[in-house]
């Protein structure tokens, strides 16, 4: 049984966060807005269309029925297009209140829901289709993403008191029970699948749109420091395959102790001022700022000992530098290899064996990554 529960649960309350909720309730709130408009319109057309085809041929009962069942959904389309209207007029209503939007939400479906069950009633008693009563079902399920722990009961008890009455009360023809059931459970069914599918989505969209600021950020950090970015190295990688090269992995010593003692500023100071040091050395398509304070460079060569003379050229650079603000000394930490990767697996070996070498380096100067 507990076993069924845990399966459960995550239908009936799928994990959503804040963000995602919001999204929801914005997109529940507009979709209200724009088929309150679309049905207020059509129904006032529909009325005025019956009452040109049906002229001289309507007692005053009939009218009056009409205009009532009409009416009250017109009346339901007003209310619902001028609060939605109004939740929607400032994109930051609807997440100031969030609780009174989903009041909102939920009690224009119940209202509607009893609109359709009442319009339905009356059709029903003159031998007519249940055809108002379903549409509004699917609209519930389409349109609407409420939690299913509300919106599922609420569709399911919707359908058992239209039932109901329609049984005990008006059972001219009867009901198909098998058919009737069918669409109550896919009806269900899909209001929680709906709203999870949703769920699901403006998650996967909101990390995609959270990595993309996080690229941009970091491609615009190393447009300034003029270096390529991690995320270049991977469409490069092929080309290192089957060649002869040069790996270093590389850091900046006590770079956080900079950041701590003078600032964010000084950070992108002595960022740039590294780069351009090794940009003075080593062509700019070998260099890749990895992370943070980390880069990369990879140099096409078999020579190690000459490769590993520019980093002491590079470090000698470096920690001679002097800039405004910074009392401390600079310097930096590399480890190299010399690999020839025979494909991709063996390129990330190497990277692997270089950042192995740089902590290394690191630990025998008593310094902490």
């Amino acid at each position: 049984m507990r076993k069924v529960l845990e399966w459960i649960k995550p239908w009936f309350f799928p994990d959503a966060d804040k963000k995602t909720r919001l999204e929801i309730d914005t997109l529940n709130t507009k979709n209200i807005h724009y088929v309150s408009l679309v049905v207020g319109i059509v129904q006032i057309l529909s009325l005025v269309m019956f009452f040109i085809i049906n002229s001289g041929s309507l007692d005053s009962s009939e009218v009056t029925s009409v205009i009532i069942r009409v009416g009250l959904s017109v009346v339901l389309c007003i209310f619902g297009f001028f609060v939605s209207g109004a939740l929607l007029k400032d994109s930051r209503t609807v997440g100031k209140h969030p609780t009174g939007t989903r009041v909102f939400i939920g009690v224009f479906i119940i209202l509607l829901m009893i609109w359709s069950i009442y319009v339905s009633i009356y059709n029903y008693v003159n031998h007519q289709q249940l055809l108002t009563f379903y549409t509004v079902e699917l609209t519930a399920v389409l349109f609407v993403k409420l939690k299913p722990a509300f919106l599922t009961p609420l569709i399911l008890c919707s359908y058992i008191v239209n039932y109901l009455i329609l049984s005990c009360g008006y059972y001219q023809g009867g009901i198909n029970l098998y058919n009737y059931l069918m669409l109550a459970v896919l009806s269900a069914a899909g209001s929680m699948l709906n709203y999870r599918l949703t769920v699901n989505y403006i998650s996967e969209k909101n990390k995609a749109g959270m990595l993309n600021e996080s690229l941009e950020i970091i491609a615009n950090h190393d447009s300034n420091t003029r270096l390529q970015n991690r995320y270049a190295l991977n469409q490069r990688i092929p080309d290192y395959v089957d060649r002869d090269i040069c790996i270093a992995m590389g850091d900046i010593n006590s770079f956080k102790a900079i950041n701590d003692t003078c600032g964010h500023r000084a950070d992108d100071d002595v960022l740039k001022l590294f780069s351009d040091i090794l940009l003075e050395v080593f062509p700019s398509e070998c260099i890749y700022r990895y992370g943070g304070d980390e880069f990369l460079i990879i140099e096409e060569t078999d020579d190690l000992d000459g490769f590993l003379q520019k980093f002491d050229q590079i470090n000698d650079r470096f920690s001679s530098a002097q800039l405004a603000g910074i009392q401390m000394r600079l310097g930096c930490s590399f480890g190299c290899v010399r690999l020839h990767p025979m494909d991709i697996a063996e390129f990330f070996d190497g990277l692997t064996l270089a950042d192995k070498y740089l902590y290394d380096e690191k630990s025998k100067l008593g310094l902490r990554r």
